[in-house]
């Protein structure tokens, strides 16, 4: 057992590679870690180099007595130590090996009288059931940290060989997603939207598609985190929304002027300083009314809430575009989230709306939060509408608006049923 200073990356694999040699000629498990100190740069910024390499030693010292039957640990970076330790078969052994690394890592410090309260991330993998060389351990242990990082940090991530499947897709998805909007790989799809009180269509919902020449249909909940992530989200939801303006427009020369486009926008895109003044110019391009579009903001923004997000809601608004809060009843929003944000409209989540054709605890919070939102003069619109009797009890309850396949499903705009505008849902 041996811990280095600042041993130089060959030498800690160096180091696996015998812990690996021992534990095959033995017949003896090991896991294998990477425990990220989070944050550490902090500690050098308000210390110091030289306090931040006592802490370092520190929690290296610890992670060593962490157990007897610990084979290494090497600080293989600035933040980021590789330890194996020998485990048995069981599962609470394992669990409980890496709980010890954990709490040796994150253990209070002391320095110059102030004690620094860390904290780590940490991705494991298992000898032999994950890989038998270094190489591929020390691969699974980096993909299994990214997942611990990715998550938010301080916390443990086993490795599992799906995870590996979903790092490798969301690699090829990022890769692919830079050149998809000049390859113009993308489309639009729109849903009807209606009215439960006439049956007369309120407008659309426009979603956006991805057909990869390779990859096959890429659907929205698996790149648009990407994208977001990327800063990608931008651009493609400026597209989107220039798109949409345009269809709506095109059906306004001929058809209803009261037509609604609603269009799903990101956190990331209300953060960027230029869509306001974006959207207006799309708005006065395309030469459609403000009131016209419908803009739907998930109800994980209230994660994201800030001044600057009331701000630029706000300010659309009072532009007189239709702000609409989805995905309502997911767990983050709550009656006083909804009193600060500027919001016309809220979607009920469609994992309400599925069951409520069912005796059902959905059933009653369904009903009862349409009436809620009414007394705070919020407008109500069903997602995932797919039986009649689903339809006839959110018409019962007064819900304002619905979609779903009972009423239509996604179509591009040269394959909608014009006619869809005389039809009432009982038709449709």
């Amino acid at each position: 057992m041996h811990l280095a200073s600042l041993p130089e990356r060959q030498e800690a694999y160096a180091q696996l590679e015998v812990a690996l040699s021992r534990a095959r000629a033995s017949g003896q498990r090991l896991v294998v870690a990477l425990i990220q100190i989070d944050r550490f740069y902090g500690v050098n910024e308000a210390k110091g180099l030289e306090a931040g390499n006592q802490v370092l030693e520190s929690i290296g010292g610890r992670l060593m007595q962490a157990g007897s039957d610990v084979a290494f640990v090497s600080l293989i970076s600035g933040d980021t130590f590789l330890m194996a330790r020998e485990i048995g078969y069981s599962q609470a052994e394992c669990a409980g090996a890496v709980e010890a690394m954990k709490y040796a890592a994150q253990y209070p410090i002391e320095y110059e009288g102030t004690e620094l309260n860390l904290t780590a991330s940490i991705g494991t993998c298992l000898f032999p059931q994950n890989g038998r060389t270094s190489e591929r351990l020390l691969g699974h242990a980096e993909t299994a940290l990214f997942k611990s990082r990715e998550q938010g940090g301080n916390r443990i991530t086993f490795y599992s060989e799906e995870e590996t499947k979903q790092m490798n897709r969301w690699l090829e998805i990022g890769a692919a997603l830079r050149p998809a909007l000049y390859l113009r790989q993308f489309h639009l799809s729109f849903q009807p939207i209606f009215r439960t009180d006439s049956g007369r269509l309120r407008g659309f919902e426009a979603l956006i598609r991805w057909n990869h020449p390779e990859l096959g249909t890429i659907w929205p909940a698996e790149f648009i985190p990407i994208a977001e992530q990327n800063g990608l989200i931008v651009p493609i939801g400026e597209w989107v929304l220039q798109e949409a303006c345009r269809m709506l427009a095109g059906m306004q020369e001929y058809r209803q002027k009261e037509l609604v486009i609603s269009v799903n926008v990101s956190h990331v895109q209300l953060m960027d300083g230029a869509f306001c003044k974006m959207l207006s110019h799309v708005l006065s391009e395309v030469g459609i009314e403000p009131s016209s579009l419908e803009l739907e903001v998930k109800e994980d923004v209230i994660l994201h809430f800030t001044d600057k997000t009331l701000s630029v809601l706000s300010q659309l608004r009072a532009l007189g575009v239709r702000i609409t809060l989805d995905n309502f009843g997911e767990g983050y929003a709550s009656l006083v989230n909804l009193k600060q944000l500027p919001i016309n409209s809220v979607k009920i989540s469609k994992s309400f709306i599925k069951q409520i054709d069912v005796p059902s605890v959905e059933r009653h919070i369904v009903e009862a939060m349409i009436g809620l939102l009414h007394k705070l003069e919020i407008e109500v619109i069903a997602g995932g509408v797919e039986y009649e009797e689903q339809y006839e009890l959110l018409r019962e309850w007064e819900c304002d608006f619905v979609q779903g396949f009972l009423l239509g499903s996604p179509s591009k705009p040269d394959l909608l049923d014009m006619s869809i505008i005389r039809k009432s849902p009982q038709t449709a």
